[in-house]
């Protein structure tokens, strides 16, 4: 069995480890954090100017426990609208590519894979560019998963990011659908992705859909970040997601 204080001084260990100037741009992150205060201000941000980032991530494999980041993509919506300057994108290196149907469901193949970026700068700088603002994602239980065991194998750091699972929220705001998978709230609200299973795209699907659900939520009363998370833990607590 392995104890916590282990756990804790191989995240020390890992940390350790990473160049300097990485270590320090963490420590500038846990400053902003630190900072910005806590979850209630978060809560209390006005919808109207809040900023969410939309992310999506392609991974190695379908295994949440197992599977390794291949690639992030990520967009920003800030005071009601998609940022389309204001994203991110990068493919991580690998150590090895991943299998030949992996390849063919993303698309990146395995020279691209194995002349990636490298795992820990990309992955510092997505999290500079989250800063404080709502994760948000379809399905986000896989992302969330994932990520943490990234940044705390690659980064030696634990990430409790708050992520908006649009999977929940969305029958919550349209109660009485039968839509079920992204490609069938995308049928709902007539929207065309750009691409499916690719990083950036799938996640600038996902700003649409959180533009959608974002003004449904404010016809119901919704004005704070915090009444919007409401609205899903509502959802989760009544058991009803599709």
């Amino acid at each position: 069995m392995r104890l916590p204080f282990q756990a804790r001084l191989e995240r020390r260990r890992i940390r350790a480890a990473l160049p300097e100037p990485l270590r320090a741009r963490l420590a500038a992150l846990k400053r902003a954090q630190r900072g910005f205060g806590t979850a209630r201000t978060l809560r209390r941000a006005p919808l109207a100017l809040a900023r969410f980032v939309a992310l999506d991530l392609e991974t190695t494999g379908p295994r949440m426990d197992r599977d390794r980041i291949i690639a992030i993509g990520a967009v920003a919506v800030a005071e009601r609208s998609v940022g389309h300057r204001d994203a991110f994108a990068a493919v991580l290196r690998q150590r090895r590519s991943s299998s030949v149907d992996n390849i063919l469901v993303h698309q990146i193949g395995g020279q691209q894979q194995l002349d990636g970026r490298a795992t820990a700068e990309a992955l510092v700088e997505f999290l500079e560019f989250i800063g404080t603002a709502v994760a948000v994602a379809f399905r986000a239980e896989f992302d969330v998963t994932v990520l943490v065991r990234e940044l705390e194998l690659e980064l030696g750091i634990r990430v409790r990011q708050r992520f908006v699972d649009l999977a929940v929220l969305l029958p919550a705001l349209f109660p009485g659908t039968q839509n079920d998978t992204l490609e069938d709230w995308l049928e709902h609200f007539s929207l065309r992705p750009i691409g499916r299973h690719d990083a950036l795209a799938d996640a600038y699907t996902c700003a649409q859909l959180l533009l959608i659900a974002l003004d449904a939520a404010e016809r119901l009363g919704a004005r704070t970040t915090g009444d919007l998370m409401s609205f899903e833990a509502a959802q989760r607590w009544l058991g009803w997601r599709r």
